[in-house]
């Protein structure tokens, strides 16, 4: 969509994900980049223009970051005349960012490992919003517009999420038990989604069911039994069964080898690619060796995926997309079975590769039905590839076909609703929910663009889209964000599946800690973080006055205590701030803002709507910011914010997080933010005593694990009571119920 170039505030033009530039765009991927990873963005122009470097800046600060010339010319593709990679691996800061080249800009983006943590939620609690059956029997997911059982999908979507545990077992949060109820039940939440599957699918009447099914039923049974082993041996055993059970049918079944099946109106060619995969799981279930010779020998029929070697092969024709079994049988001792497998990948992937090389976008599939899902299905190979081998070789391939998800593709979309929350998301999905209720669930993956001749004489040749999207269309790819087109934007759960090893993948990269977010969240901001740990945080905000430096700088490093500390820009100004900031820095307190003039952003009263501008809050942080750094406190040092008064809504926390700022505020309860009450506020006045007796009644009922206490660094000159006397004491008393005191990252674990 052609934007207008306006000569107004650089903050305007990005707040509101403009770009400028008639015909030219910067696509990212909005979700995020690992720091040591590969990072690159992709410039698509109409025009022939030329382009030798490019800058990165600060998403709220605008300060200039990085400057490159790392910049590959790809020529021209289709309509678009100009097409540039820019490439900034070598960029290792964290924070959130946007690529400045000429007067063109990209969307925001993030770069930071722990922002990948919790991302397999989003697309677990999307799966189990398609549940189908009830809590004793398990049941089935549904695809996007009908309530269909298909029992090859559900096979496919329930050893995909036991294979993302296998691979990455530490990564998966117990908050929901099997019934889909928020209650923990001591079983990674994987596992009770691939359980649900796993009942559904063991009672299936299998003697009436092709064998391309059974193949699959067989493979997620025994996958399911080695895992289940370690919280259900009964439940483990019968699966175990089952699944051979299956194996020994599905071998004698009539198959007419040259036709297509006709499976739940579905066309699928291949089931041999199914039984290798059954044999191969049974193999490593019972290291019985009549199956793996039975792998083996099913993998000579199929020995690449063919929808690589395809144009235009309709859904579901050669599913499942990825075969695992020859990825699995790598990890045998037997060097030619290793020699073999290790060929048939290597030209799988080469085959990808030189696909690749013809679109500015690297990506190494046919642009058919489900495309999303042989993108993933294709990085997933790269993946494992990578990992069993250490061959580096196809990363590039990697990176591009991950950054295509999430919105470094020409329309500049993530094909995955509602992620990232901050980004550009299909907004009109083909699926039930939101025809029916206009709701979009988190977590949908759509089915993909499709190449304009594989359209041809479809459902939806012929029919008239319009929107923003229309501009970028080509030849080589069209995808419509329409509720009309189930072809490209209908969500399938395949694809969520698939997607959850990729983001696992990325997550393990984080530190255990910080991998399970347990804040408690108020209009998104944090106000108590973990409540398993017997842990406080102590925080102060100034604006105005600052006597009680001295006695809360005093007092804090007798007890070792580091303390988060809040200053307005008015503050920061001031002169004597310099000597006070110093010294609270070199005791290892953390220093971030609290609004630049300390205006009050919301009305006390919640229920009324704030009319508060975004481009005039986001310039009054910036203006804080810019106090922060002349006292040596950077942005990326500074992600937390206390806005004034503590007062926010869900809009001021979206266009935090939007520019890389988390909200923090007080536990609620306590009443110790009361401290700057002065008598004359007569009913509404509360004394140090108060306040004290107040938090140690907290304390007595229920505990203060994970409470957030907030206090005035300084106080009107009407309160002679000073609460800031009394830190020393309550930090010894609560010391002696066994509270730790913990700095703000290790509180909130995030950054």
């Amino acid at each position: 969509m052609i934007r207008k170039y306006v000569n107004i505030i650089l903050a305007v033009v990005l707040f509101s994900f403009q770009v400028i530039g008639a015909g030219t765009r910067v696509r990212v991927n909005q979700l995020g980049y690992l720091p040591e990873a590969a990072k690159q963005a992709i410039l698509i122009s109409e025009s022939d223009i030329t382009v030798k470097d490019f800058t990165i800046h600060d998403a709220l600060t605008n300060e200039v970051c990085g400057q490159f010339n790392t910049v590959s010319h790809w020529g021209e593709f289709d309509k678009f005349n100009s097409n540039y990679t820019l490439d900034f691996s070598v960029f290792k800061q964290t924070g959130a960012f946007y690529i400045k080249t000429g007067d063109t800009y990209s969307p925001i983006f993030f770069i930071n490992k722990h922002h990948f943590a919790h991302t397999t939620d989003q697309l677990l609690t999307y799966l189990r919003s398609r549940r189908i059956g009830n809590n004793v029997s398990g049941g089935w997911w549904y695809d996007a517009s009908n309530k269909n059982r298909n029992a090859s999908v559900n096979a496919s979507v329930t050893y995909q999420l036991l294979f993302a545990y296998s691979n990455y077992p530490d990564i998966f949060i117990d908050a929901y038990d099997l019934q889909g109820e928020r209650k923990p039940n001591g079983i990674p939440d994987v596992l009770d989604e691939a359980n649900w599957g796993l009942e559904w699918l063991s009672k299936i009447q299998y003697e009436s069911t092709p064998v391309a099914i059974n193949g699959k039923l067989v493979a997620a049974l025994a996958l399911g039994a080695q895992v289940c082993k370690s919280f259900d041996t009964a439940f483990a055993d019968r699966l175990a069964n089952k699944a051979e059970q299956i194996y020994r049918y599905a071998e004698e079944q009539e198959v007419v080898e040259d036709l297509f099946e006709i499976i739940e109106g579905l066309q699928e060619e291949n089931w041999r690619d199914d039984m290798q995969l059954a044999a191969t799981q049974l193999y490593f279930l019972t290291y019985n060796k009549q199956y793996l010779k039975d792998a083996v020998t099913y993998g000579t029929s199929e020995p690449v995926p063919p929808w690589l070697f395809t144009a235009c092969d309709p859904a579901l024709r050669f599913y499942p997309y990825v075969n695992w079994s020859p990825y699995l049988l790598l990890q045998i001792e037997n060097p030619q079975i290793k020699k073999d497998y290790l060929h048939n990948i290597m030209v799988s992937l080469q085959r990808a590769r030189l696909i690749a090389q013809d679109n500015p976008f690297n990506i190494g599939v046919n642009f058919s039905e489900n495309s999303n899902n042989k993108i993933i299905a294709l990085h997933n190979m790269c993946l494992i590839y990578r990992q069993l081998t250490n061959d580096h070789q196809f990363v590039d391939l990697e990176e591009s076909l991950f950054n295509w998800i999430f919105g470094c593709n020409p329309w500049g979309i993530s094909m995955v609703t509602g992620m990232p929350d901050t980004g550009t998301t299909p907004s009109h999905p083909h699926i039930k929910s939101y025809i029916e209720t206009d709701q979009i669930p988190v977590g949908a993956v759509v089915s993909g663009a499709v190449n304009n001749t594989c359209l041809k004489d479809s459902e939806i040749d012929g029919l008239s889209f319009d929107g923003p999207y229309e501009r970028h269309q080509t030849e080589w790819a069209v995808y419509h964000d329409h509720v009309n087109d189930h072809v490209t934007n209908q969500p399938n759960i395949d694809a969520s599946a698939g997607l959850i090893q990729l983001l696992a993948a990325r997550a393990s990269s984080v530190e255990r800690d910080y991998l399970f977010n347990y804040n408690h969240y108020d209009l998104g901001g944090i106000n108590r973080f973990n409540p398993d740990q017997k842990q406080i945080l102590i925080t102060f905000t100034a604006h105005q006055y600052d006597d009680g430096f001295r006695k809360i700088a005093s007092a804090l490093k007798k007890h070792n205590v580091k303390a988060a500390f809040f200053f307005s820009g008015d503050f920061l100004r001031k002169s004597k701030a310099k000597r006070q900031i110093k010294k609270l820095k070199s005791q290892g307190h953390y220093i971030g803002p609290a609004g630049n003039h300390y205006f009050q952003l919301t009305d006390w009263d919640k229920s009324l709507k704030s009319d508060l501008n975004k481009t005039v809050f986001l310039n009054d942080l910036k203006e804080n910011y810019a106090a922060l750094k002349k006292h040596g406190i950077s942005k990326q040092q500074a992600p937390f914010f206390n806005p004034p008064f503590e007062l926010y809504d869900d809009n001021i926390s979206f266009w935090c997080k939007e520019v890389g700022i988390h909200i923090i505020r007080s536990t609620p309860g306590t009443d110790s933010n009361l401290d700057y009450t002065f008598p004359e506020m007569r009913e509404h006045y509360y004394s140090s005593r108060d306040i004290l007796n107040k938090i140690m009644q907290v304390e007595d009922k229920s505990g203060l694990n994970g409470y957030i206490l907030q206090f005035n660094y300084g106080t009107n000159p009407a309160r002679k009571d000073k609460l800031y006397k009394h830190l020393e004491n309550l930090l010894m008393d609560l010391k002696r119920e066994g509270y730790e005191f913990v700095d703000i990252f290790k509180a909130v674990k995030l950054r």
